[in-house]
């Protein structure tokens, strides 16, 4: 028969063994899988004025945000996350205060012409990785001849993939995987859509069937990417509606810069395979990409493709038929 010192001996013995069992990863002990971390996307500025068109290398991108800029006139942030190739993608031009509130969202490199001061400071205080045309001795960017400036600097896949090695942040955030949004509510047909980007500046999307996409119009023809001499053409087109407010200060030529309050949640609407979907846009953690939420109150999956979020004002008329 066991002392009770002896007892006392034997089981701190068995809680040693157990512990070091479980240090080891031992079977029926659960061990979290740790998610590998890889560099953060490329986040390129592309101008959309009249003069800035056509883009080039759009298609290509997984992500766009298009969004208010100045005078009426709307700018994106496009986002690569394995960019690679020869493929021009201009024009690029200068960086917002949203740029900010989209890159800690996605913790990648920014690539543009350059910005206002107080946005300048904004990227050097906070420490975000931003390059432009002088940095590293012009290794990112080129100028297109063929095109007047500003509007003709360019950069290409494998630039960016350059940039990224040398100054991504790793990151371990995982976007959804490729799916369908949920069936139930039963969505809208959704084949033709019409809606203000800006007072000034009207977008429609036209779509499909055979293509499983959406061709991106304007009042005055198709927004056309350079490189295929096709419309630009989305697998999904997502309206984010967010108000926005003066920044407090002005940009090069005077005009009020905008900025945005993309923060909490908000209404978005979804377009995906012909068909509209009443969702929720849900930024609460600024540090994680933006998530959509279906009416079901789940994670939404997309098909795999093109993604184009349009920030929009609250309350914009949509025309859907």
């Amino acid at each position: 028969m066991l002392t009770a010192g002896k007892r006392e001996l034997a089981m701190l013995a068995m809680s040693v063994a157990l512990v070091a069992l479980a240090g080891c990863g031992s079977p029926g002990v659960a061990t979290p899988t740790p998610t590998p971390s890889r560099p953060g996307p490329a986040m390129v500025q592309i101008e959309n004025s009249i003069l800035a068109r056509p883009q080039a290398g759009l298609q290509q991108a997984n992500i766009v945000y298009e969004y208010l800029a100045e005078g009426g006139i709307s700018r994106m942030t496009v986002i690569y996350f394995q960019p690679s190739g020869s493929q021009r993608i201009e024009p690029v031009r200068s960086a917002r205060p949203i740029t900010i509130k989209l890159w800690h969202a996605y913790h990648g490199v920014i690539f543009f012409s350059g910005a206002n001061a107080k946005v300048l400071q904004a990227i050097k205080e906070q420490n975000i990785p931003a390059l432009s045309e002088s940095t590293d001795g012009g290794a990112y960017f080129a100028r297109d001849p063929s095109r007047r400036a500003p509007h003709n600097l360019f950069t290409d896949g494998d630039r960016l993939a350059q940039g990224l090695g040398k100054y991504a942040p790793k990151i371990t955030y995982q976007l959804p995987s490729a799916g369908q949004p949920a069936a139930s509510p039963a969505p809208v047909a959704a084949n033709h859509l019409v809606f203000n980007q800006t007072p000034s500046y009207r977008v429609t999307y036209t779509y499909s069937a055979t293509e499983g996409a959406y061709a991106y119009g304007t009042d005055v023809g198709p927004l056309v990417d350079h490189d295929t001499g096709q419309p630009i053409k989305p697998v999904n087109v997502i309206l984010i509606q967010v108000a926005h407010h003066n920044a407090g200060f002005t940009d090069v030529l005077g005009a009020p810069a905008v900025d945005f309050d993309l923060q909490g949640t908000g209404p978005a609407d979804v377009f995906s395979k012909g068909h509209r979907y009443s969702a929720t846009w849900d930024l609460s953690n600024a540090e994680l990409p933006l998530k959509i939420v279906g009416a079901d109150g789940k994670l939404m999956h997309l098909p795999s493709g093109l993604t184009w979020i349009h920030l929009v004002d609250p309350g914009t008329p949509i025309t859907v038929s």
